[in-house]
């Protein structure tokens, strides 16, 4: 259970190449930025690994802030559900 204080936010990565949205999440403080070192063998970690290969990083957006983790989950879900077939969630 979290605090019913916590503030969220979603986020979305885009890959400065072909500036497709790939992968989009909540959470708090720094999570926008956890995927970034993630050594998974993941659709979303190959992705970000061959972006820094080109000596590129990924962008990073904010698409909504200062939400409940219900608001932020609904909207996550909702573009998930939007460009699902695109993403590598």
């Amino acid at each position: 259970m979290t605090d019913d204080k916590t503030v969220y936010y979603v986020y979305v990565y885009i890959d400065p190449r072909n500036f497709e949205e790939f992968y989009y999440g909540k959470g708090t403080g720094i999570r926008k930025n956890a995927h970034l070192t993630d050594d998974s063998d993941s659709e979303k970690s190959k992705r970000i690994k061959a972006i820094h290969k080109e000596g590129l990083k990924p962008i990073i957006k904010v698409i909504a802030k200062d939400l409940t983790e219900r608001e932020a989950f609904l909207i996550e879900k909702t573009l998930i559900w939007k460009l699902g077939r695109n993403l590598t969630n």
